[in-house]
């Protein structure tokens, strides 16, 4: 009986050590998500918006976006590099024209043309078809256009988890694809009839490119069918453009999780304060730079970006992408930093700037002192001295973009982020430790007296009170 006791304690112990820890950071992750997310946007009227010229002298590149959530930078990325080359009429198609959100960073987009407006306006199958991640892969609308256009002249470009949605399609029977690094094996037992390849910057099938994880995917996948459609020289010249080396090699070293990489979820679950990053769109901004601040900071779990214009407006990007800010300056929250992506002044930015938050402005180019090198290369920089190192390489990962040639300079691993579960967890064992204890001594008392109670029962007629 004692020894019965003895491990049952033990075992509530033990559960007391663990369980709430375990409970609150799995509800902290849950919301370091749903922050990363944004929500849905608010109602945007969309009815007098011009769609895009077409010029019949230039093939047609189509762009998916999905009215629930299309990844940033699988669409930023490719809309930008198509754009630049001067080589395509670059669209962005949606089953319905509404302000559509991206997956991160806290921007919408409005997206050129519904389906059936592309298909009044266009008329015919596009040259090429980007598939980015979106939110819902299954969705019968999506999948059934890809189907109707893959036509002959046709290529098929996914980028990242695109291939999701590409799968769905049934497309990619019996070739070979290649998606993120995380999806492989879950895509490997739900579409056993495709061979998954790993190790690869992309993977050409007939008619289909597929690509790995954000970065890699985008950007290697896009120039590569870049050459493929308008020649090498013009996705060298934008290559350069965008500081981003064009190799010729395919093959990439996909990342593997480490238990180092566990600093991601300790930071999602237990550091509560997230900054507010406000990030400035101004008219002409570029759709990489903008990615690379929305698709990254989010992704460490220790700031949310907060898009802000002085009025809730499109704002065209550089290429003419409608974006939409989710405040304006009336209605922005507290920033903690506030980032402008261009070198311009923007004197009524830094007026409201130092009005309302008492902030100065931190251009992206000031992020680094390497100006030339790929714009991820700094953000990722600036999030290794924001924050330390072993996170910013974390993020790569998630991003699936290689850091070995960046000199990251910050702190190393935050033994401080230890504290907190083990803070919660001890002060959790005291309460059972004391609770149990006050119950035992309970419960011996009560039996202690329980002879002297029952003696009180039967002299008052065998009626207990």
């Amino acid at each position: 009986m004692v020894i019965k006791r003895y491990f049952g304690k033990i075992i509530i112990f033990t559960l007391a050590f663990v369980l709430p820890p375990l409970i609150i950071g799995v509800l902290a992750i849950a919301i370091s998500v749903s922050d990363l997310m944004h929500g849905n946007p608010e109602y945007f009227p969309t009815e007098n918006i011009n769609y895009p010229s077409y010029d019949r002298s230039k093939q047609t590149a189509v762009i998916l976006v999905s009215n629930e959530g299309t990844e940033t930078t699988d669409l930023l990325v490719p809309y930008e590099i198509f754009s630049a080359s001067n080589k395509f009429n670059v669209y962005t198609v949606a089953p319905k024209r509404q302000i559509s959100p991206l997956t991160s960073g806290g921007v919408d987009i409005i997206p050129d043309f519904s389906f059936a407006e592309f298909e009044q306006n266009i008329g015919s199958s596009p040259d090429l078809i980007v598939i980015p991640a979106v939110h819902n892969w299954q969705y019968s609308a999506l999948i059934n256009w890809i189907v109707e256009h893959n036509q002959e002249k046709t290529t098929i470009l996914s980028i990242c988890e695109g291939a999701r949605l590409l799968a769905a399609t049934g497309l990619l029977e019996n070739r070979q694809a290649t998606t993120h690094w995380l999806t492989l094996n879950s895509l490997q037992k739900k579409y056993p009839n495709t061979e998954w390849v790993k190790d690869v910057k992309y993977l050409e099938s007939g008619n289909i490119i597929t690509t790995p994880g954000v970065i890699t995917g985008a950007m290697n996948g896009s120039l590569f069918t870049l050459e493929k459609l308008a020649g090498k020289s013009v996705a060298k010249d934008v290559a350069q453009k965008l500081n981003y080396p064009l190799i010729d090699s395919t093959e990439f070293k996909s990342p593997n999780l480490e238990f180092k990489d566990m600093l991601l979820l300790l930071i999602g679950a237990y550091k509560w304060h997230k900054e507010n990053t406000g990030v400035f769109l101004n008219e002409g901004i570029g759709e990489i730079n903008l990615t690379a601040v929305l698709d990254t900071y989010p992704r460490s779990f220790t700031a949310r970006t907060i898009s802000i214009a002085p009025e809730r407006k499109i704002v065209h990007s550089q290429y003419g992408l409608d974006l939409v800010p989710r405040f304006s300056f009336a209605s922005t929250p507290k920033l903690d930093r506030l980032l402008v992506l261009d070198n311009q002044s923007h004197l009524s930015l830094k007026n409201w700037a130092t009005n309302k938050n008492n902030l100065e402005l931190e251009s992206l180019s000031s992020l680094s002192k390497y100006p030339d090198r790929f714009i991820f290369d700094n953000v990722l920089r600036d999030l290794a001295q924001q924050e330390n190192k072993p996170l910013a390489k974390v993020v790569a990962k998630t991003l699936e973009y290689q850091v070995d040639s960046i000199n990251l300079e910050g702190k190393d691993f935050p033994l401080w982020l230890l504290l907190k579960p083990l803070a919660i967890a001890l002060v959790s064992l005291a309460v059972v430790v004391i609770g149990l204890d006050n119950i035992y001594t309970n419960i011996v008392v009560y039996f202690k007296h329980l002879p002297s109670h029952l003696a009180l029962v039967k002299l008052m007629g065998g009626k207990e009170s």
